[in-house]
């Protein structure tokens, strides 16, 4: 969750981003799928029978994660998503 615990640090010491509504929804998405992945991994680590299953669904949010992302470190993505805000 290296996304996540970045933009929670970052509001944390300097408030909310000022973004624009597309790149704030672009934030909360990457957010939501780093949650959604983690509680994935939990639930394979549980259901033993059914690793493959869940390592396909896994695999398919994070190719969403990706395209969200580009792969970007945090610190650069966040400066993209400023710099998309602000035209």
């Amino acid at each position: 969750m290296r996304y996540t615990n970045y933009f929670s640090s970052l509001v944390k010491e300097q408030g909310p981003p000022h973004l624009n509504p597309d790149q704030f929804k672009r934030m909360m998405n990457i957010v939501f799928l780093e949650g959604m992945i983690a509680g994935l991994e939990k639930v394979k680590v549980k259901e033993k029978s059914k690793t493959y299953q869940y390592d396909i669904l896994i695999f398919k949010q994070n190719q969403v994660l990706t395209q969200l992302t580009g792969n970007l470190h945090p610190n650069r993505l966040i400066r993209e998503m400023y710099q998309i805000s602000n035209g």
